[in-house]
């Protein structure tokens, strides 16, 4: 595989989740690998991309049909247009049709809107929809975040008030 240079990776998931929402769909291809995904957004080849799209359950469906999976290896295998760019980087040919031969149905997921082979590209206003929920879940998250530090600033002003309190107190019978 050709070496790509690694940014330095200051996305959040929500960044992550949009951009691969818009992939799974535009991409000509409907059905989208993990790996296809952090090849194109250049992320480490250890991030968890697989469980975040498990968790949105209602934009992505992990997985394809084996029969399709094997159908559309059939097509990479003769059609070197039909193999995503990181399967088409990587330094042979010999190593592409390995990396179409080791691909499983767990390494495979798409756009809950383009479930049917050779699914068209979505509408735009399917795209908004997924973009404004990714918002919207972005949103929740940092609102909650905020919640919790307000929570300990709380905290952190009572039990400093109940120190001084106690301080006051001691410092009082002391000079007694």
């Amino acid at each position: 595989m050709k070496k790509r240079p690694q940014l330095i990776n200051s996305r959040d998931k929500f960044d992550i989740l949009s951009a691969a929402w818009v992939l799974a769909c535009n991409d000509p291809i409907s059905i989208m690998t993990y790996k296809g995904i952090k090849y194109r957004l250049n992320l480490p080849n250890n991030y968890d991309l697989e469980s975040l799209v498990e968790e949105r359950g209602e934009l992505f469906r992990p997985k394809v049909p084996l029969r399709r999976l094997n159908e559309w290896k059939i097509e990479m295998q003769s059609h070197i247009s039909k193999r995503p760019a990181w399967i088409r980087d990587l330094e042979n040919e010999t190593l592409q049709l390995k990396a179409i031969e080791e691909l499983t149905v767990d390494d495979i997921f798409r756009s809950q809107f383009r479930t049917e082979k050779d699914a068209p590209p979505s509408s735009l206003s399917i795209i908004d929809w997924g973009l404004q929920h990714i918002e919207r879940l972005r949103k929740g998250n940092l609102e909650a975040r905020e919640e919790v530090i307000k929570r300990w600033q709380l905290w952190s002003v009572i039990i400093l008030s109940i120190t001084n309190i106690f301080v006051t107190v001691i410092v009082a019978l002391l000079k007694k």
